[in-house]
């Protein structure tokens, strides 16, 4: 074909390679000419050559494991079929039907069609039987095969044929079809194809690469498929489907295998058809290639099938026998495993067998492996610990490489180049080995090479001298031994060496390394023999890997005959064993197989147990561990080859297919039916029957003769279409079983016959039938008939005649022979395809038919996918999740649908996967939505507060709070694209903050590198490729608290910062979110220390100066400072560009606004979420996660340079101002407002309480004393946020924490300011920022507190700010200049000043402190101070005069004299934005005249003019109203204060992490609505609201925000009324957001609305409702336990039970008092009130366990992670158990009351009794005693405790009592 190839298409022969199968051919050729041969239709002149590759490179990019190919260049599948071989005819049709119109859209239709087909079948088969056979003409329409095979080529792929050097189009123009109307191809899941081509002689059918195939998946990606029968099943429908579309246009698809399907990471599949099975060469009518196969096999087809591995077992004994040679063997064993030649990842491997060092070398020990020798033991071992070590760390999760493994690969591909150095290109060395070229880095000898290398060797250094002669100038030969006089002596030497005796003796034990049972198990933890690609149950594709053979000891090869005994040499064991070992193997050889038993088997089985198995044992614990790896060979997740005797199941074998047989034959049954056959007029079918008995009667009687013999149906009828199609279809059941049965077939014939692959598969399912998929085996019994005795159903293979192996029955259980259509049909039940199979196929055929080039088709593209995606999530189940989620995962990383994909998507994906998922895969796209590096269009949906709900209620509070919230804050500044400043937000560079010695040092970008993990709760992987649910079907040991689930559920507030959700999924609105009419929806958080992995967030301030200090240490100076400064720019820019990019709105006028609008769109949007998500979340919550981001993020908004220089002002050449803000102030805006917002809401405690705290954090001077940038830009933030906070501040306040501003703030800040020895980062223009705000500050200060506090308070500060002036001036009169920073020479001198004072200047900041400390900064700051104080300046500045005449000097110098005093520059420039009108020097400053506590300053105060001349030029530019530097906070509901406030104060002081509960009794809240006594609470996920059932016959939703000072008494919000009895149960079912209250019977109910969705009331009144729990997310069901023991399960979609359990035999266990689901909802526990304890497992129905745990009544049991359970009883006690452990963890006792209500927080019990005591108990102490109990006090509970919930986030108690009041306690 190859030479065809080059003829026609002018492909050079070296750009060419067959495929292993033969069927076709890969051609390495140009994207141009395959472009022109698409788009021109006519095969171009010359096929580019690759003149620039050498033939090395050329082959290797034509190897299947290569897949980066040289740009402009891919590689084609070339399918070639000779038109003479396709010279035959085709019957059109043979009458048959065979399961046709499939596609019926009802049962009715779907059964009309199966009766109309039955009995056209019947009718052919009896007209075939009795008539056909004295018919003498065929009335079968046909067509020649090329003719047939043309057309449906061109309708399957929707193009024609291009005819090559003008050739007629067919053999028979008269039947020409190269001109009919071309469609679009039939199937997207059949491949495509590029071209159609015809020549001469030959039809090409020109396919797209197939990179990888299924057989790449079930060999060597098992685990891709493991454990989930949907993903097999999903394959098989898309393989239907291309079948079926084929079929319609009449292609046969040929003897499909698994080669033929094409798949991708995500599991989508197409069919490669398999032409060359149409090319026949008749001698009459046999095909060529499957006759002689057939009458062969049919032949020695004896009882069960022995040919399987016939040519397997026919090497074996041969080699054994001596009759093969070592070589020939082992490149048979490697041809098996499908390792290629030329393939450098793949390449064949042969053994090292000896080291060179001597002559005919040294002889390796063949009982270890390469690897194990080159590294030795102790490394392995190593190895092997370390990672396991990892791996247990990590949970068990085998995403990561820590695997616990020995070794990686047998043959590496640098290994492969390193071999083959002298023969290969320098490039493709430079690419593979090393990328700088090192010739002498080679080895340089065979004997270094066998030294160097950890890997086997290859064949070539057996068989090919050239490869040791170099083609590089640079490069010497390959040095061999001296003892070899040439290249040719060596290989014959070599060679000689690998067939001695002392390899051939021990080869057998390199096979089992390499090939054998020492791969997997214990045997190779024990040969330290692990390898990582059969241990890491990897999903990504690969088409390489070590492959099993083996799952038996190889045997040993015999010398001599092998049936006499000698004398064994030393080495050999005894003659005892010896014989031992040759009786077996005469006993194998006679029953045909000779791999059951060897020589290692024998000697091992009568070994002692050695000391080491207990090591071993040991070292498998971690890979019995890997996730999902079931234990027995069999189900093993490595695939390996079962070589078992035929023989030895045969007799219980036979025994169940004969009684299978006589089960399955169908019984024929006379049965009357009013159905009537209309026959032709006329026909008389007995006429024929009356003419033969007259015929008879005259040859017997009247010609005293014989009867006429009766004539035998001709079953040679001609070859039809419908012969090809059962082939296909029969082929299609071959192919699955092979999936079925992959790791017992790996070893096998690369072009295996129909009829062996058959026969195989066949024997497989008889022997291993329990092996077979449940839903897979109704499939294979009709496929492949394994019911029908093989002789019966092969009988009509003898001739060679048919294509097909066998003919179906024309009516098997009812149906016609099976076709595509049939099997898809969900009315069929041969195969039980999952209901949402359509619908996902329709959906993932939409992904890939569109194409998003931009934003505009990538949302089009997510609306419709997000349409189709509810009738998917209806039915669908986890294994369909696992199909579907990658898709999901892909759209919301592709940048053209992230922010879409993400918008529409997740809510309805996230709800079907649960919090534990959605966190697990959908957290990494999330955030790289939000951090996506371009500017997306529509991205500001990510930033609505409908949205952000949304994550809220699907990941869970916690989960957002810690991973996503700082992501989302990001955008306020405009940093959203950039990964440092996200770093930075999340708390990576708090320790950065107050200094160090360089901006940047390695250890900080360590640092922020490493964040990823550590601010998050989960590993961020990859599963766009794959996803497998199963490692969570089996709970580990060690599972934590950590692991559980966090899913909330929206509530019904009425106040305007509790917004209305509305439904989650509701899209139709989006751009007009209401922030008064949304409903809040939230989450519970985690419960343990190790899961609140919330950043920095929780840092008190103390932890965080520690952890900077010990980082300066580390830190250096060096020239890295300018690295930051560099970076920071260039980040900076970055966001300044991504800032100005287009936002594209819902609405279609949005895309027209401009850039700037577009942002303030976003800033908007986001602020209004952080200000609805400020209140929804709580003062302590808002506190701790909310405001301390904010505060980090306010420091990042001054980093860099840019962001410090002065807005450009409205006139070029205006002076300096202390109004003019810089750049960082206009990024800062945001943040500043959402701060000002919270203090708005909650009250001036935050200004007090955290804001200015976290100023003084950010201004402390650090041990080293030095400045960062992040440092620089805290000073700034500082200065800024101070500025602010003084604005709201009451002047009582103010006067209050004066002294501390001073000390902490402005004497801090002024230190930096003035130093002459730490210079700023960012230089001068850092230094005049900061002093321009600095003087702003202290501006607003005095105008704040009047003239006579200024001279008491802010002197220092004041005579600080302005004495560099002085310094400055001194050091110009003593004569020192600036000097070059030089690190060698200290450039710090001392000055002594003209006062007598001594202080150090740096010299090198000379420069930078004149460029500050000028005549312009003087004017711009003394005339200002002049104006407000008068002439104390002069007793408070010293130096004033200096500064006045500076001032004076600018004034003269650049303002110009004539300019109107009142029009200065100085008035006109930009007002600083942080105020929202300008100041006013009298309005706000104190006077004489008091009003309440308010100092009230008259207006018309006159100030004694100064003297400046600009007294008034300043004056007017600060008067204004006196907004502008006084606000009061209004008064707000949320208003901290009294208990509230305490209880805040104290829980800001506490870390985030803590552990422990602590109970203060402080009341908060009084919740009174009830008139019966408090049975049930349920506080809501997002702890801001909570139900309450009670006596009184009702449930009340509370809400939880904070009002008043804790004396408030809060009204219900809603209340449900609908039940009869006393509600003692109350819960919610989070995944549909629905509540549950039982009262006796169950009532389900919206707990928006309150309306009742569905009632359950027992049918019988005697066993009423007695525990319900409800089932956590994703499940929609609730468990209900009776009083006559019998657990049900409803789910709230669909009517009736879902399932039914009975629990308890025993008749006294009692009634059930109480029931706990397991945070994973895989265990149900139901307690007893005689004491029992009952655990039932929700999968399967089956109790696991049921122990006495009381000797009273079950009060209350709770379910936690870690599969723990607490319950206590009546009995005093309060236990703790282990699921399927006999005894208790813990048992605590108390002593006067029994615990009647409890919960958990955390590793923490809180209890409570009625006698009023809470007490904590821990889980972790042994202690019998609690960590602490308390009495409530009378004033703050009143009446007898009845019930209690903790909300763990808030750290708060409600108590529920018999007065039916409802207390919030901290």
């Amino acid at each position: 074909m190859e030479l065809a190839i080059k003829r026609d298409l002018n492909i050079d022969q070296k750009q060419l390679i067959a495929a292993e199968d033969g069927s076709h051919v890969i051609a390495f050729v140009s994207q141009k000419w395959l472009v022109a041969l698409r788009e021109r239709k006519a095969v171009p002149v010359q096929c580019p050559r690759a003149d620039g590759l050498s033939n090395v490179e050329i082959q290797t990019y034509l190897q299947r494991s290569v897949q980066k190919l040289p740009t402009g260049w891919t590689r084609i599948e070339i399918h070639g079929l000779r038109k003479d071989s396709l010279d035959y005819p085709v019957a059109l049709s043979n009458d048959f039907s065979q399961g046709e119109n499939g596609d019926s859209e009802s049962v009715f239709k779907f059964m009309q069609n199966v009766a109309q087909q039955n009995y056209k079948n019947l009718w052919n088969r009896a007209r075939r039987t009795y008539v056909e056979q004295y018919e003498t003409t065929n009335k079968m329409p046909s067509i020649q095969a090329l003719d047939a095979l043309k057309l449906s080529l061109q309708k399957v792929y929707g193009c024609s044929f291009i005819l090559i050097n003008k050739v007629s189009a067919s053999l028979s123009p008269s039947k020409d079809c190269s001109g009919c109307a071309v469609g679009p191809p039939c199937s997207p899941n059949v491949v495509p194809a590029e071209a159609l081509l015809e020549s001469v002689d030959m039809l090409y059918i020109i396919l797209p690469y197939m990179q990888y195939s299924l057989y790449d998946v079930v060999t060597f990606s098992p685990a891709k498929l493991a454990n989930s029968h949907a993903k097999v099943l999903f394959i098989l429908y898309n393989v239907l489907q291309a079948l079926k579309a084929c079929h319609k246009a009449g292609l046969s698809c040929g003897t499909i295998s698994l080669n033929n399907v094409a798949v991708d990471e995500k599991l989508c599949s197409r069919l490669r058809p398999n032409f060359i099975d149409y090319e026949r060469q008749f001698d009459s009518t046999l095909n060529k290639r499957e006759a002689p196969a057939a009458s062969q096999e049919q032949a020695s087809a004896v009882g069960l099938c022995t040919t399987c591995n016939n040519e397997l077992k026919e090497m074996v004994i041969a080699w054994i026998q001596g009759r093969l040679d070592n070589f020939d063997y082992l490149m048979y064993l490697n041809k098996l495993a499908g390792r290629r030649e030329g393939d450098p990842n793949y390449h064949p491997v042969l053994p090292w067998v000896v080291d060179f060092t001597t002559k005919n070398g040294k002889f390796r020990d063949l009982k270890k492996s390469k690897f194990r020798l080159n590294k030795g033991d102790k490394q392995l071992e190593f190895t092997y610990e370390m990672t396991k070590q990892a791996f247990v760390a990590g949970g068990g999760s085998t995403d990561q490489f820590h695997v616990p493994h020995h070794i990686s690969d047998v043959l590496s591909d640098i290994t492969y180049y390193v071999y083959k150095a002298r023969r290969t290109p320098k490039p493709v060395l430079c690419n593979h080995v090393r990328s700088q070229w090192e010739p002498n880095e080679y080895p340089a000898s065979m004997e270094r090479m066998q030294g160097w290398t950890p890997d086997e060797c290859i064949p070539e250094f057996y068989t090919d001298p050239t490869i040791f002669k170099s083609i590089h100038p640079d490069m010497p030969d390959l040095d061999i031994p001296s003892w070899c006089s040439s290249y040719e002596d060596f290989i014959n030497v070599h060679r000689a060496l690998l067939e001695s005796r002392e390899v051939s003796q021990d080869l057998h034990h390199w096979i089992d390394l390499t090939f054998g049972y020492k791969l997997t198990g214990k045997n190779a933890v024990k040969e330290k023999n692990v390898c990582l690609h059969l241990v890491d149950n990897h999903t990504n594709l690969t088409c390489y890997g070590v492959v099993q053979l083996f799952d038996q000891p190889h045997p040993k090869r015999v010398f001599g005959s092998g049936y006499a005994l000698f004398e064994a040499p030393t080495i050999f064991p005894s003659s005892k064993h010896n014989n031992k070992v040759i009786v077996c193997e005469d006993k194998q050889i006679v029953n045909g197989n000779v791999i059951e038993a060897t020589v290692c088997e024998t000697l091992w089985t009568g070994d002692k147990v050695s000391a080491g198995d207990e090591e071993l044992e040991q070292g498998m614990e971690a890979l019995d561990s890997i996730g999902g790896t079931v234990k027995g060979s069999d189900q093993s997740s490595i695939p390996s080859l079962q070589i078992t005797s035929p023989t030895t199941f045969s007799g219980e074998s036979r025994i169940q297919a004969s009684r299978l047989n006589k089960q399955s034959r169908p019984v024929t049954c006379n049965e009357e039916s009013d159905g009537k056959c209309a026959l032709p007029e006329g026909f008389n079918p007995l006429q024929i029957l009356e003419e033969l008995e007259k015929l008879d009667n005259f040859l017997v009687r009247g010609l005293h003769s014989t009867i006429l013999p009766v004539n035998k149906c001709q079953d040679k009828i001609p070859l039809s279409l419908l012969d090809f199609f059962q082939r296909d279809i029969q082929a299609l059941g071959i192919m699955i079983a092979e999936i079925v049965f992959s790791p017992r077939i790996r070893a096998r014939t690369p072009k295996p016959s129909l009829l062996e692959r058959y026969l195989l598969v066949r024997n497989l399912c008889r022997h291993h039938h329990k092996d077979i998929p449940t839903p897979l085996l109704q499939m294979l019994e009709c496929l492949l008939q394994l019911h029908t005795p093989k002789d019966m159903l092969l009988k009509d293979m003898k001739d060679g005649a048919r294509v097909h192996l066998f003919e179906f029955p024309h009516i098997s259980n009812g149906l016609p022979p099976p076709c595509p259509s049939q099997l898809l049909s969900p009315f069929c039940s041969i195969i039980p395809f999952p209901t949402y199979f359509p619908n996902l196929h329709r959906f993932i055929l939409t992904y890939q038919s569109r194409r998003t080039e931009d934003e505009g088709q990538g949302r089009e593209l997510v609306f419709q996918l997000w349409q189709q995606m509810d009738g998917i999530l209806c039915d669908i189940t986890p294994e369909g999740l696992e199909i579907l989620l990658p898709f999901v995962l892909s759209l919301m990383t592709e940048e053209t649908t992230a922010v879409y994909a993400a918008w529409y998507l997740f809510e309805p994906v996230a709800k079907a996967l649960g919090p534990k998922n959605s966190n697990k895969y959908l957290l990494k796209p999330l955030i790289g939505a939000y951090e996506s590096p371009s500017y997306l269009h529509g991205r500001f949906y990510l930033y609505t507060d409908c949205f952000v709900a949304q994550l809220i209620v699907r990941l869970g509070l916690q989960a957002f709070l810690t991973n996503l919230l700082t992501h989302v804050l990001q955008v306020l500044v405009g940093v959203e694209s950039s990964s440092d400043e996200g770093k930075l937000l999340s708390g990576a560079a708090e320790d950065e903050e107050s200094g160090g010695d360089s901006p940047v040092t390695c250890d900080f970008e360590g640092r922020q590198n490493s964040v990823d993990h550590s601010t998050s709760s989960h590993e961020l992987l990859d599963y766009t490729s794959g996803v497998s649910f199963h490692d969570q079907v089996y709970l580990t040991e060690n599972e934590d608290f950590q692991s559980g689930l966090y899913v909330s559920e929206p509530l019904q507030p009425q106040e305007p910062e509790s917004l209305s959700l509305g439904r989650l999924s509701d899209k139709s609105s989006a751009s007009e979110v209401s922030l008064g009419d949304e409903k809040v929806t939230d989450c519970d958080s985690l419960r343990d220390k190790g899961s609140l992995k919330s950043g920095d967030s929780s840092q008190d301030l103390k932890h965080s100066e520690e952890s900077e200090e010990e980082e300066e240490q580390e830190t250096s100076p060096g020239p890295s400072e300018l690295t930051l400064s560099v970076i920071t720019d260039a980040s900076v820019d970055t966001i300044q560009a991504n800032d100005n990019q287009d936002l594209n709105d819902e609405e279609p006028d949005i895309s027209n606004h401009s850039e700037e609008k577009e942002k303030k769109i976003l800033i908007d949007t986001a602020c209004k979420m952080v200000r609805w998500l400020s209140a929804k979340l709580g003062p302590t919550v808002t506190s701790r996660s909310i405001a301390r981001n904010l505060l980090r993020l306010l420091t990042s908004c001054y980093v860099g340079h840019q962001r410090q220089q002065f807005l450009p002002n409205i006139e070029e050449n205006s002076p300096l101002n202390v109004k003019r803000p810089i750049c960082g102030d206009q990024v800062s805006k945001p943040v500043l407002d959402c701060l000002m917002y919270m203090a708005h809401l909650y009250g001036e405690p935050f200004l007090t309480y955290q804001f200015l705290p976290y100023i003084s954090y950010l201004v402390a001077p650090n041990s080293l004393c030095r400045l960062n940038s992040r440092k620089e830009a805290g000073l700034l933030a500082a200065v800024t946020l101070t500025q602010k906070i003084i604005v709201y501040l009451s002047d009582t306040t103010l006067m209050d924490i004066l002294p501390k501003i001073n000390q902490d703030v402005l004497l801090p800040v002024l230190g930096f300011l003035t130093s002459t020895t730490v210079g700023f980062p960012n230089g001068a223009q850092a230094r005049i920022a900061l002093c321009v705000k600095c003087s702003s500050l202290i501006s607003l200060i005095c105008l704040r507190i009047g003239r006579e506090m200024v001279q008491q308070h802010l002197g220092d500060a004041l005579r600080i700010f302005f004495s560099n002036f002085t310094l400055l001036q001194e050091l110009r009169e003593q004569g020192f200049f600036s000097e070059t920073p030089n690190s060698s020479e200290a450039s710090v001198q001392s000055v002594h000043g003209k006062d007598g004072t001594i202080c150090s200047v740096d010299l090198a900041l000379l420069e930078e402190l004149e460029k500050v400390y000028n005549a312009e900064m003087a004017y711009a700051t003394f005339v200002p101070f002049s104006c407000l104080i008068g002439d104390v300046i002069g007793q408070l500045v010293p130096n004033h005069a200096l500064i006045w005449n500076l001032t004076m000097a600018y004034q003269e110098a650049v303002v110009p004299k004539e300019m109107d005093s009142h029009v200065q520059p100085l008035e006109t420039s930009t007002r600083i934005p942080l105020h929202s009108t300008e100041e006013d020097t009298q309005s706000g400053t104190f006077g004489s005249v008091m009003v309440g506590n308010r100092i009230q300053v008259p207006k018309d105060i006159h100030y004694p003019v100064s003297k400046s001349s600009c007294c008034s030029p300043v004056m007017e530019n600060f008067q204004c109203d006196e907004n502008s530097f006084k606000q009061d906070l209004e008064k707000s509901t949320h208003g901290l204060c009294g208990n509230w406030l305490a209880y805040w104060q104290y829980e800001i002081g506490v870390s985030q992490h803590e552990p422990h509960f602590y109970f203060h009794q402080i009341k908060l809240q009084s919740f009174v609505g009830h008139s019966g006594a408090i049975k049930c609470i349920h506080p809501l996920s997002g702890e801001d609201f909570f139900l309450s059932g009670s006596k009184d016959k009702t449930v009340r939703l509370w809400p939880l925000y904070n009002y008043g000072d804790g004396t408030r008494e809060i009204e219900p919000r809603l209340s449900y009324s609908e039940h009869k009895k006393s509600v003692f149960y109350v819960g919610q079912l989070e995944s549909v957001q629905q509540i549950v209250s039982c009262d006796g019977g169950v009532c389900i109910w919206d707990q928006f609305t309150g309306k009742t969705i569905r009632t359950y009331e027992a049918g019988d009144t005697k066993v009423p409702v007695t525990a319900v729990a409800a089932m956590p997310p994703p499940y929609c069901s609730v468990t209900i336990g009776s009083s006559d023991s019998v657990l049900r399960f409803i789910d709230v979609r669909k009517p009736g039970l879902q399932h039914e359990f009975k629990l308890a035999s025993n008749v006294n266990a009692g009634l059930i008092r109480y029931l706990a689901v397991s945070p994973n909802g895989r265990s149900v526990v139901a307690g007893f009130s005689s004491g029992f304890i009952v655990l039932l497992d929700t999968r399967t129905g089956l109790v696991l366990k049921g122990w006495p745990a009381h000797e009273g009544d079950i009060l209350q049991m709770k379910a936690a992670d870690g599969n723990i359970v607490v319950s206590s009883s009546s009995d005093h006690s309060l236990t703790v158990w282990k699921e399927l452990e006999q005894k208790p963890l813990h048992h605590f006792k108390s002593n006067s009351d029994p615990i009647h209500a409890f919960d958990l927080y955390g590793s923490e019990i809180v209890t409570g009794t009625v006698a009023n005591k809470i007490g904590i108990y821990s889980l972790l102490d042994s202690s019998s005693q609690p960590n602490s109990t308390t009495k409530l006090s009378s004033e703050n509970f009143k009446g007898t405790l009845t019930h209690l919930a903790v909300l763990p986030t808030k750290r708060l108690l409600l108590l529920g009592s018999d007065n039916g009041v409802v207390r919030l306690l901290a």
